[in-house]
């Protein structure tokens, strides 16, 4: 069980559920808590010091698990999906860069609310939905990057909200790279069976970002926490398990005692 962090990047100034600040005492503290990974959250890519990052990866012995978007839309409010066109334009441009960072890093990019909502507005239709991912997952294919969109709740977002409705659009798409980054605690109100919703998706799971009801430390809520551990196990999965929690009563302990309850719960079974 790889265990993963989100950490988000030095120049997002919105508060979202993950390190936020400087990298430095984040990674320090996720390497000496038994996380693996860190899940980075760019604001903007042209803005991010790979080498800086590279340097305090290889410090204290971390990778990039995957790259995830929440700033851009939180801050800036950008998505993929918008009625004005230059908020696509830039949405798509940082994409791309994304895309790079993730060729760099050999991790996938993470498309969750970022790819905004439907409507009968131009850019906001189902038939640019499809064609904002056939252009994310062209231009990723030739770095062999893995792009995984996101379903979401419905108070969310108003696409894509369940594992079958993911499944029967990747299909549909017929992308290759295109995968699912599944969401515990969003499945936890999508699905009749988290474990079971997994399972049909089978190796299309590319990422999982943890959580229990209500955003909880996982083993705190009412999900059954260690039967979709068992379930990510039985059926081979061997990616990151990421927190995406409530920073409550901050990071560090938020983030020790996740780790700490999901090794409890993966280990005595």
């Amino acid at each position: 069980m790889k265990l993963s962090y989100p950490v988000s990047a030095p120049d997002s100034q919105v508060k979202v559920q993950a390190f936020c600040g400087e990298y430095e005492a984040a990674f320090e503290w996720l390497a000496e808590h038994g996380y693996a990974g860190v899940e980075i959250l760019v604001r903007d890519p042209a803005a991010l010091s790979v080498e800086r990052l590279d340097g305090l990866l290889a410090r204290w012995g971390l990778n990039v698990s995957a790259i995830g978007t929440s700033p851009m839309q939180v801050q800036d409010h950008l998505f993929l999906l918008h009625p004005e066109e230059e908020n696509r334009r830039e949405a798509m441009a940082r994409c791309r860069e994304l895309i790079r960072l993730g060729e760099y890093y050999r991790a996938p990019v993470l498309i969750g609310k970022y790819r905004g909502q439907l409507a009968d507005l131009p850019g906001c239709r189902e038939a640019d939905l499809d064609r904002v991912f056939r252009e994310i997952c062209g231009f990723a294919s030739a770095g062999k990057v893995r792009v995984l969109m996101e379903p979401q709740n419905p108070d969310n977002i108003n696409n894509l909200n369940t594992i079958g409705q993911a499944l029967a659009f990747i299909r549909r798409l017929g992308l290759d790279n295109l995968g699912i980054q599944a969401d515990i605690y969003h499945m936890g109100i999508t699905e009749e069976s988290v474990e079971d919703s997994l399972k049909a998706a089978g190796d299309l799971v590319g990422f999982v970002h943890m959580a229990d009801s209500g955003r909880m430390v996982p083993g705190l809520g009412e999900l059954p926490i260690r039967r979709i551990l068992q379930a990510l196990e039985g059926m081979g999965y061997e990616g990151y398990i990421s927190m995406e929690i409530r920073q409550w009563p901050d990071s560090r302990r938020a983030s020790a005692l996740s780790a700490l309850t999901l090794k409890y719960l993966h280990d005595y079974q």
